[in-house]
């Protein structure tokens, strides 16, 4: 595998798990969940809702690792830095 590739990919898990993070802080500082999808995985799940999230995480990666094109994988990375980017954002707003 292209040494790209695998740092690409690895960026994924990095932001899935920042996203995990940045999220969980939100929550504690009494914020809701801007994703719907997310929110209901928070209702059905409770506390393990972190279960669906990291679960989307690993599909994102596995379907990645069989693109040929470092573009379309780096353009995936891209958004998947928008939500930690916007909860950043909302945690540096919150304080």
């Amino acid at each position: 595998m292209n040494w790209v590739k695998a740092l690409l990919l690895l960026s994924v898990l990095v932001l899935g798990c920042a996203d995990l993070a940045t999220t969980n802080r939100i929550l504690e500082l009494g914020f809701g969940e801007a994703n719907p999808f997310m929110q209901m995985a928070q209702a059905w799940f409770g506390v393990w809702w972190l279960i669906p999230k990291l679960g989307l995480t690993y599909l994102v990666i596995a379907l990645l690792w069989r693109s040929e094109s470092l573009a379309k994988i780096a353009l995936v990375v891209a958004f998947c830095s928008t939500p930690v980017i916007n909860n950043l954002v909302i945690l540096a707003g919150a304080s």
